[in-house]
This record gives structure tokens, C-alpha cells and sequence, in this order.
């Protein structure tokens, strides 16, 4: 795998486009990827994967972030590059729901645990 080659935690994609075999997809196939942060994955979960996200046009990122007990909601994605970011960013603490549009859903989260004796971070920036 080359350094660059992204892997996300999970990849939503509609049934009916995968391809019959391999195991990279196409941005353009990709309706959301999901990102659970660890001790050691915090800034290339929340920047550097991210970018890579948005340049690829994929319509939502979520980013469960056991660390700081939340998660945040990636939607519109804008730009080529180095440059691409997401437009749309919603936080909900765990416990409370968080509406996925691309999906059609309301993501329960009441079940989703923290990490103890974690020292906090700064992200997500504004």
C-alpha cells in the first residue's frame, strides 16, 4: 500500500455500484466514510484524511471521536487538492442523535464509549 492510499475505519457505498472484485474504491462510489479517532490518529483523522476526503467529492465524513465523547458530521465537500474541505460540520456529544442525510438516518449514539485517561485535544477546529 502506498503512503498516500487512505483507509478509512469504514466506507458506506450502495450495494448495487461495487465493483465484483478489488479492493479500492472510487471516491465517486463512496456515499460516506467513517473515521473512529485513537490516541495516536487525531490529526490525520480530523485534517489530513479529511482533505483527502473532500478532494475526492465523497458527500459525508463522520468522525467518531471517542476521545472527546463526540461526533462530527462532514457534508459538502468543495474544492481540489491541498485546498478541499468540507463546508458543512455538525457536532453531537454522544448521547444524542445525529440526522445523516445521505443516508436517510438519525445515528443513535447513546452506546458509543470513551476513552479513559485521554488528554483531551483541540479539534475539531472551527
Amino acid at each position: 500500500m502506498e503512503a498516500s492510499e487512505p483507509v478509512p475505519d469504514l466506507v458506506v457505498v450502495a450495494p448495487e455500484v461495487l465493483p465484483a472484485s478489488g479492493r479500492l474504491l472510487p471516491a465517486g462510489l463512496i456515499t460516506m466514510v467513517v473515521e473512529v479517532v485513537s490516541r495516536t490518529s487525531v490529526e490525520r483523522d480530523y485534517c489530513v484524511k479529511r482533505a483527502i476526503c473532500a478532494a475526492g467529492g465523497i458527500p459525508a465524513c463522520l468522525i467518531v471521536d471517542p476521545v472527546m465523547a463526540q461526533c462530527v458530521l462532514l457534508t459538502r465537500p468543495e474544492g481540489e487538492g491541498e485546498r478541499a474541505d468540507y463546508k458543512g460540520q455538525t457536532t453531537r456529544k454522544f448521547g444524542e442523535p445525529l440526522r445523516i442525510e445521505a443516508l436517510g438516518v438519525a445515528l443513535d449514539t447513546s452506546g458509543f464509549g470513551t476513552l479513559p485517561d485521554v488528554k483531551p485535544h483541540r479539534f475539531p477546529l472551527p
